[in-house]
């Protein structure tokens, strides 16, 4: 990557994952997996969490294929060529690009509720125009400044969280956690449909392998950093859920389940403490998507998918401004005029697709170089097959109108892409 430096330590990879990880997700979810699976919805959590663990592990052995930026793309481009590699590529992207817009919703959503006034809408507005073009601005800085605010964030979010738990624990009523499901219309109940309702806050991992192109020594770092974060978040986000679940009996009609939570055993003080938690845990998430998301498009336009001027770098601090402008601008849109809901299930859609790309790819690794060096997983193929099972299996969760929105995006990202890729070949000659 043109101008681009290797600065980005283990430390740094783990406070990308954790902050890819940790968003808004796991304090508004825990109301609809509470809905759909009742008092087995901690276990919902250590379901989804073991697939992406076993997701996260294949992407390790990917990592350590590639000290390339790019994640998934790079990965489905070395294993299936270019045009199939841009389809999982933009996939992908569709998928940063909405997560980030989800969780800046989510952020302007616990703003509002701290700051309050009578236009809510007004005050999310706002918090979403002011978040993005600050990220926006600390990312044209350079990658360490938005690294080292990860890394901050990252901290600040799991203390909350844990004290969340600590507190909690002693006050949980067993009596609550024999609810029975209560889905809404639409939402699918069960234990794995519970699991796939919180997939969108199990995933983010794959950003750690993005910026590999600026990570040092970034095929030991991001393969750790990965598997560690998913790991350590899976099992908080099962107690988190069963403090909810066991201190909130109304816990499935919450809008703001964690801060309801807290106040029902620690009062209004608690409240506001988790909701301060949860604003500051959505602006570690959008710090690292908004890291990540920019890079996505650069290397794109790299490869001659998307017009040349995206992979432009500022001459005075080396970062692909064009793109981080141009990302933050089509974030802004979406997290005005979608909800928070709707952009994670889609989201989810579009997760999907790129973890069954890396996984199959590493098949394909294997069986075109068996004697390859570098970090391989144990009991040969078996990791990589059960994480694209159990996606696939995930994939049967998802409604009609998802799957078709999934696909129509995956179609118009393909087509455009290989338009452009022919317009700038003949622009060549």
């Amino acid at each position: 990557m043109t101008g681009a430096k290797r600065e980005l330590t283990l430390i740094d990879c783990f406070g990308l994952g954790i902050n890819g990880i940790i968003g808004s997700g796991i304090f508004l979810l825990p109301a609809a997996l509470q809905r759909r699976a009742g008092g087995q919805s901690p276990l919902a959590w250590l379901v989804v969490g073991s697939l992406c663990t076993l997701v996260a592990l294949s992407f390790a052995e990917a990592a350590g294929r590639t000290d390339r930026s790019g994640g998934p793309y790079r990965y489905a481009t070395d294993a299936f060529g270019p045009l199939i590699g841009f389809a999982v590529g933009w996939i992908t992207m569709v998928s940063s690009l909405l997560g980030y817009a989800a969780v800046a919703r989510g952020f302007a959503e616990h703003a509002a509720f701290l700051f309050g006034g009578a236009d809510r809408f007004g005050v999310e507005v706002i918090g979403v125009v002011v978040l993005v073009a600050a990220l926006a601005g600390v990312n044209v800085i350079g990658i360490k400044p938005s690294a080292r605010t990860g890394d901050v964030l990252s901290v600040v979010k799991i203390l909350g969280l844990v004290a969340f738990v600590g507190i909690g624990l002693f006050h949980v009523d067993a009596r609550n956690l024999h609810a029975a499901p209560s889905p809404l219309p639409g939402e699918r109940a069960g234990l794995f449909g519970a699991a796939f309702a919180g997939l969108f806050a199990c995933t983010g991992f794959e950003y750690v392998p993005v910026p590999a192109g600026e990570t040092v020594n970034p095929r030991r770092s991001i393969g750790l950093a990965m598997a560690v974060s998913v790991v350590g978040a899976t099992l908080l986000y099962a107690l988190v859920q069963y403090v909810a679940a066991g201190t909130l009996p109304s816990l499935g009609s919450s809008s703001r389940p964690l801060v309801d939570a807290a106040r029902a055993f620690a009062g209004p003080t608690g409240a506001g403490a988790i909701a301060v938690v949860a604003t500051l845990s959505a602006l570690g998430f959008c710090s690292s998507s908004a890291m990540v998301v920019p890079r996505y498009v650069e290397s794109f336009a790299q490869d001659s998918f998307l017009p040349r001027i995206l992979e432009r770098r500022s001459a005075r601090f080396g970062t692909p401004i064009v793109a981080i402008f141009a990302v933050s601008v089509l974030v802004s849109i979406l997290a005005i005029f979608l909800d928070f809901t709707s952009l994670a299930d889609v989201s989810n859609v579009a997760v999907v697709v790129q973890y069954q790309s890396t996984c199959v790819a590493i098949l394909v690794w294997r069986w075109r170089d068996p004697k390859a060096s570098g970090f391989r997983l144990p009991l040969g193929p078996t990791i990589p097959i059960l994480a694209v099972a159990g996606t696939l299996f995930f994939l049967v969760q998802v409604s009609r109108v998802e799957l078709l929105f999934g696909a129509a995006l995956l179609v118009a990202g393909l087509a455009f892409g290989v338009l452009t890729r022919l317009w700038r070949r003949r622009g060549m000659k």
